[in-house]
């Protein structure tokens, strides 16, 4: 197995695989811009790894790959032929830059929310539309609420003191444009549906069964309420 015979070492800001070649398989290197990631930028490795062990095939020269939220791809270092280093979506999503930082501190911050808060893991994909209301995007205090909502949404709709509680007025946003105007939302984005936020003052999480219950009916029957598994109450 590739994971339980591959060591990792750190020069600096840059950690790197050893053990891969032996195998037929680049080794693997990615760099972070703050120290305190680097322990990230290690389990990141180790998760690669054990993909690769997982799906028994190999990452090419250009591959992407899905790290929790963010989107990271690998590319042959330049005059060395046997590693593949990582580079990253940069914060709107429209080209790839070196290294792995914020891939790292989006899985570290959202994985801290949500354990925090006994939660599953739920990251939407940054590609998705998240509905805002007027004054988010402009850094005003805010609630969000995450539903369960077709493939192309996040779920998420979040909200300041300014709205009037008419839908028509939300605004469509991808969520890597929401988590780049806002990244003191990201950490609470990988909160799975029934799940919501209330930065306006003391930082609160909350859940609401009910809520999720309601909606999930209204779009995709009682049947979907059933199979959702909630704990039965007595």
């Amino acid at each position: 197995m590739f994971w339980r015979r591959t060591r990792f070492s750190t020069e600096g800001l840059t950690t790197r695989t050893h053990g891969l070649l032996r195998r037929g398989h680049p080794e693997l290197r990615v760099a972070v811009n703050d120290p305190g990631l680097l322990a990230g930028a290690k389990e990141f490795l180790r998760f690669v790894v054990r993909y690769l062990d997982r799906s028994g095939r190999p990452i090419r020269d250009r591959e992407t790959l899905r790290y929790g939220y963010w989107l990271v791809k690998f590319v042959a270092a330049e005059r060395e032929s046997d590693i593949l280093d990582v580079v990253e979506f940069d914060p709107e999503a429209t080209t790839f830059v070196p290294g792995g930082s914020l891939a790292v501190r989006y899985w570290e911050e959202q994985h801290r929310v949500c354990k925090r808060n006994n939660a599953l893991f739920a990251p939407p994909d940054p590609d998705t539309l998240t509905a805002v209301s007027a004054g988010v995007m402009e850094g005003k205090p805010v609630q969000g609420m995450r539903y369960p909502w077709p493939a192309h949404m996040s779920g998420w709709v979040v909200v300041t003191d300014d709205y009037s509680g008419d839908v028509t007025s939300l605004v469509r946003e991808h969520t890597y444009h929401l988590s780049a105007a806002r990244p003191d939302l990201a950490p609470y984005l990988a909160l799975p549906p029934g799940f919501g936020f209330d930065l306006r003052g003391r930082v609160r999480v909350t859940y609401d069964e009910a809520l999720l219950k309601e909606h999930l009916r209204e779009y995709f029957g009682d049947e979907a309420v059933d199979e959702a598994g909630f704990p039965k109450r007595h």
